[in-house]
């Protein structure tokens, strides 16, 4: 009987062998991936470094050291939190009115082929009016505070998110449909189980590129119009050339957007575990 049991456990031992060296070896990817974005943010400050000192000159990019005694200053006044702040919050509320909108009418385009034909020539010719020439515009019509803002922000965000979801719901393997239609499955088994999840990667990678736009749109509407933000910091700190403070005010907004990213890298891997490139 012992005899027996010890045969009976050594392919438990074994198969767990696998499971773990596959533990191991995602790790090991997980910490050179670091390791190399690392190397990659090094390599940058440090040819910054000697680009400005032996190249270009510091009076026109500054010195990411410069830049650091900046940001260390502006931490300990708190004008880099209120910047910050109102800039992340502009950007913040714009993308998800964009979002929201976007996917709503992605998913009635994506439903109705002859609607979408119909309105597809102007919904193109106003997706290619420049945002940037309206933001007057909009600071007329809602003012200098945070509505107009967000709302030039959600107005470059929502074309990119509409016209992938409305792709997202076109791009759906209809033998999937059939199949669920033949076993009666319901309105919302139907969109619980092929809908959403072929909409989802569509829509993420929306938002990944509405994120830059989302931060563009920020700093433009702070441009025409405001009294705070990395966007108006970037102007006024220009205005009298000082460079160190227009780089430090991009720098932070670099930050924000790998920080944007990095929170959607979080969330795509919770909502499409299922896919082995993004679960490893």
């Amino acid at each position: 009987m012992t005899a027996l049991s010890e045969n009976l456990s050594k392919p438990v031992v074994a198969s767990s062998r696998p499971a773990a060296s596959k533990r191991r070896q995602r790790s090991w990817l997980a910490l050179r991936g670091a390791l190399d974005r690392l190397a990659a943010i090094i390599f940058m400050i440090v040819a910054w470094q000697l680009a400005a000192q032996f190249w270009i000159g510091e009076k026109w990019i500054s010195t990411p050291v410069k830049i650091a005694e900046r940001l260390w200053e502006m931490l300990l006044d708190g004008s880099l939190q209120i910047h910050t702040w109102e800039t992340f919050k502009e950007a913040f509320v714009g993308l998800l009115m964009g979002v929201a909108l976007g996917i709503v009418g992605g998913m009635i385009l994506g439903l109705s082929r002859r609607l979408s034909e119909a309105i597809d020539p102007v919904l193109m010719g106003i997706y290619s009016l420049p945002r940037v020439s309206l933001a007057p515009m909009f600071v007329i019509w809602l003012g200098i505070g945070l509505l107009a803002k967000a709302t030039l922000v959600a107005s470059m965000v929502v074309f990119v998110v509409m016209l992938n979801v409305r792709e997202g719901i076109r791009s759906i393997d209809r033998d999937h449909i059939d199949a669920f239609r033949s076993m009666n499955a319901s309105r919302w088994m139907m969109w619980r189980h092929v809908m959403i999840p072929s909409m989802i990667p569509w829509l993420l990678a929306s938002i990944r590129i509405g994120i830059g736009m989302a931060l563009v749109g920020a700093v433009v509407g702070e441009l025409i119009g405001a009294s705070q933000g990395l966007g108006w910091y970037v102007s006024s700190s220009s205005s009298i050339y000082d460079m160190t403070g227009a780089f430090t005010a991009l720098v932070v907004l670099m930050i924000l957007a790998m920080i944007f990213n990095f929170a959607l890298s979080l969330l795509e891997k919770r909502l499409m575990f299922w896919r082995p490139s993004v679960s490893s």
